[in-house]
């Protein structure tokens, strides 16, 4: 466990077993267009039968079964042992690891590439250097060339959207939410091939080509 961990992986062991009702449980912020948003994610990635896709922070395996249900083959991290626990008992063919993405070492029967990467309400918690420094890294070395790298997350237009659209949500919490205008900058400053597709007032999907 990190120091002062803002987001420790005991937090979303708590919220494992109510988290898929949650997700309709809040039509507004956060999860305006929950559903649209991982269906999204799927059309951008362009998933083909038999492809193996990497789900990050899969959760409870919502988007990964989307996939599966295509026929794609899953391998899928995430931090919380609990949330994981939920996702094998709806995927129980698919490959699991334990992992936090702010760690340095990968899983060794992760360190392969794949025909697509795909990630749910995850790189909000991250700082902007860190969301690029990731997305330069999967492409690189975990994604297949012409692989696709399809991210769907917490996402607003530009910093004065955010600010505007804060003003109505009680109990606002701060985090590293996109804001469109400078990730667009930064991921293509990185030398990514990037596209942007909002899916509601805050949440979207970029897509990374490999």
């Amino acid at each position: 466990m990190l120091p002062n961990d803002p987001f420790p992986p005991s937090d979303f062991d708590a919220w494992a077993e109510n988290y898929d009702q949650s997700t309709h449980a809040y039509p507004d912020f956060p999860f305006a267009g929950y559903d649209q948003v991982l269906q999204t994610i799927v059309e951008l990635t362009k998933p083909q039968p038999g492809q193996v896709i990497l789900d990050l922070g899969t959760g409870t395996a919502n988007l990964a079964m989307l996939f599966d249900q295509l026929g794609c083959e899953l391998w899928c991290t995430d931090f919380s042992p609990l949330m994981l626990e939920k996702a094998r008992q709806k995927l129980p063919q698919a490959h699991f690891a334990l992992h936090d993405l702010r760690a340095a070492a990968w899983p060794s029967e992760f360190n392969r590439r794949f025909a697509g990467i795909v990630s749910a309400y995850v790189f909000h918690h991250f700082e902007l250097e860190k969301k690029v420094s990731l997305c330069r890294e999967l492409v690189s070395q975990r994604l297949v060339p012409g692989g696709r790298l399809v991210i769907g997350d917490l996402s607003f237009p530009s910093l004065a959207t955010k600010k505007t659209f804060s003003r109505d949500i009680p109990d606002w919490e701060e985090e590293c939410f996109w804001l469109v205008d400078e990730a667009l900058i930064a991921l293509q400053k990185a030398g990514l091939e990037v596209a942007y597709r909002q899916v509601s007032t805050c949440a979207g999907v970029y897509q990374i080509q490999g």
